[in-house]
């Protein structure tokens, strides 16, 4: 029996499907590293589109040269209890490599010595003697030493490749990169990464999260004005095509059949993400063939199953972000003063929670300068919650 996963499978080229333009586009310029041209790279797309997907498939199959970490913030931010700290960060950057080098025996034999050398030399913590003791004995306060330890970190990958002869390039990817929002002063980390790329060039940094691509977070980090002006390769990861998730659904479903009406009404559901199209499918029966009507009393009946990333963001969020996304649900899209009518907070907190929702990639904002929810999935969870239990999640 066919399975499409929820979650990220253990064998991603079992499940993978599509993506052929992107993976080249990315594997092109990434080849270029060992010719000393690093790119950067900022990936974007809707929540359950497949990024993370697409850059595990890509990392796994560079060639041995190539050493690759993969980063995932969202870790970081549910340790910290969603504040990340630029030490954290770091410390979890430092760690990553560790692993990778650990993964790799050989190279980690090579550069050990040199490294376990720079890490004696490094005086991560300052200690500074004050008037506490322990039976006379002077106890220190520490304080971690942020500027040498961020340092070395950011110079490790490069030291690393010019070490070892067989290593031409190192490549990093730091997964749901909006969550940098959180850190005290975003845009001084991503000024950190941009001063470093520019004196190595055989690294490469790939960023991807579900932002949308009007948030601030991509304005700071690559905006004219942001701390790589534009300079990095910027990828849209876009929905699967009618055509391109049919034939997704032939090759990977358990011999799920639709009408053309009932494939209709399905693909309006899912909007060609991956994420809704396999948990959608997983539900659907596969000894008939679906009609609208199937589909509609499916969508019902299952949203919780369907929609089940957002029960876990709903869960994170707060109760005025989750006010500011019903009042969405109810009246569409709004401007900035027709929200502001239907609140009872400043404008100051009204444009700080925007600014989140937005960062989360939950809501965008239209030419017409009009906010609006991101994704219909989220929108069709909640009203079928209201319509079916007479509320809204809690």
């Amino acid at each position: 029996m066919k399975y499409m996963p929820i979650v990220m499978p253990e064998d991603i080229d079992k499940y993978f499907y599509n993506r052929t333009n992107e993976i080249e586009l990315l594997n092109a310029n990434l080849s270029l590293l060992e010719k000393g041209i690093p790119n950067q790279y900022l990936l974007t797309g809707y929540r359950g589109i497949g990024k993370t997907s697409l850059l595990k498939k890509i990392l796994k199959h560079q060639p041995k040269k190539y050493l690759t970490t993969y980063i995932d913030l969202s870790a970081i931010y549910g340790q910290q209890k969603g504040k990340i700290t630029e030490e954290e960060l770091i410390k979890e950057i430092l760690h990553q490599i560790e692993e990778t080098l650990e993964e790799n025996s050989t190279t980690l034999n090579k550069i050990k010595e040199k490294l376990i050398k720079n890490l004696n030399q490094l005086k991560l913590k300052n200690y500074t003697f004050n008037n506490t003791s322990l039976h006379d004995i002077p106890i220190p306060t520490i304080t971690e030493n942020y500027s040498k330890l961020s340092k070395f970190v950011m110079e490790l990958p490069q030291k690393i490749v010019d070490t070892i002869d067989e290593i031409k390039g190192y490549i990093i990817v730091i997964d749901e990169f909006q969550l940098l929002k959180t850190l005290e002063n975003p845009e001084a980390f991503f000024w950190l990464i941009r001063s470093y790329t520019q004196k190595q060039f055989n690294v490469s940094y790939i960023f991807t999260g579900s932002v949308s691509n009007t948030a601030e977070i991509i304005t700071m980090i690559n905006g004219q004005t942001g701390a790589f002006g534009g300079r990095m390769l910027q990828i849209n990861i876009n929905p699967f095509t009618k055509e391109q998730t049919k034939n997704y659904i032939d090759e990977k479903s358990n011999n799920i059949k639709f009408t053309p009406e009932g494939f209709e009404r399905f693909y309006k559901c899912t909007r060609g993400i991956p994420a809704y199209i396999n948990s959608f499918c997983n539900i659907l029966p596969n000894n008939i063939t679906c009609t609208p009507e199937i589909i509609k009393e499916s969508m019902i009946l299952n949203i919780d199953n369907i929609a089940i990333m957002w029960l876990r963001v709903w869960g994170t969020l707060n109760r005025t972000e989750k006010e500011l996304i019903t009042l969405f649900v109810e009246y569409g899209s709004m401007n900035n003063k027709t929200i502001q009518d239907k609140v009872d907070y400043t404008k100051i907190t009204l444009n700080k929670y925007l600014e989140i929702l937005s960062n989360k990639g939950i809501i965008d904002y239209s030419a017409d300068k009009k906010y609006y929810l991101a994704d219909e999935m989220l929108k069709t969870w909640l009203k079928i919650k209201k319509d079916t239990q007479g509320r809204y999640p809690q």
